[in-house]
C-alpha cells in the first residue's frame, strides 16, 4: 500500500465514520479493490470504528475471488494495521 493510497483510505474512512454508507465502501475507487478488502477488514475488526458486520460484509466481498486470508492480504499489500489504526484515530479526533 502506497502512501497515496494510504491517505486516500484515510481521508475516505474519517468521513464514513460520521456518515456510513455501505455502497460508498464498494464504489470508492481510488484505490485497489484489495486495500480497501483489507481496510474494510481491518475495521471490522475494531471496537472503536462501528459498522462492525457492514464492514466484515464488505471486505468480505471484495477478496471473495482471489480466496486469501485477512493476514496473507495484509502481508502482501503491506499494509501496517497499526499505523493505520493511528493516523485514522488522530484525523478522526479532529474531524
Amino acid at each position: 500500500m502506497t502512501r497515496e493510497s494510504e491517505s486516500e483510505l484515510l481521508s475516505f474512512c474519517a468521513a464514513q465514520r460520521g456518515d456510513f454508507c455501505a455502497d460508498a465502501w464498494t464504489r470508492f475507487d481510488r484505490v485497489e479493490k484489495r486495500e480497501m478488502a483489507a481496510v474494510c477488514l481491518f475495521l471490522a475488526g475494531v471496537d472503536w470504528f462501528g459498522h462492525r458486520q457492514q464492514l466484515e460484509k464488505i471486505g468480505r466481498g471484495l477478496i471473495e475471488q482471489a480466496n486469501t486470508s485477512f493476514a496473507q492480504l495484509t502481508s502482501l499489500l503491506g499494509f501496517d494495521c497499526a499505523r493505520f489504526s493511528n493516523l485514522l484515530k488522530r484525523r478522526i479526533g479532529h474531524a
